[in-house]
């Protein structure tokens, strides 16, 4: 793998939670194609490794309104149904940036607080990451 493409993978998912104590795990990810077309966003291990095995549902909040997302349970988990809705509600372009913060585990959900950033674009050319 070259350079530019691990460079390009870290600043799709960049995880920013070491001290669980004093900060929310985060993670933030530049949105492609993929993730805006298709009912499936990845979760990193880093965020996941916090949630109880058996948990499959999420909770977004965001803009004082909440979705319901279904999660994929095993070791790759992934926001599944309710991911397209949150991003056609949100109006989510590719080149936005949108961070997910856990604020909350139980045995029955995970809540997130989610922030989108960005401009986007909603041409076919590839997004230019500095």
């Amino acid at each position: 793998m070259d350079a530019s493409h691990s460079t390009k993978r870290a600043l799709t998912y960049s995880s920013t939670s070491d001290d669980e104590e004093e900060n929310h795990p985060t993670f933030e990810v530049v949105m492609t194609d993929s993730y805006i077309n298709y009912d499936d966003l990845y979760i990193p291990r880093k965020i996941y490794k916090h949630f109880p095995p058996t948990v499959e549902i999420a909770l977004l909040h965001y803009r004082g309104k909440e979705w319901f997302e279904s999660t994929s349970v095993g070791d790759r988990r992934r926001f599944k149904e309710g991911w397209k809705l949150f991003v056609l509600d949100n109006y989510v372009k590719r080149g936005f940036v949108v961070k997910f913060t856990l604020v909350d585990v139980s045995s029955l959900y995970v809540d997130f607080n989610v922030e989108v950033k960005g401009e986007g674009t909603s041409d076919r050319n590839p997004v230019e990451i500095d």
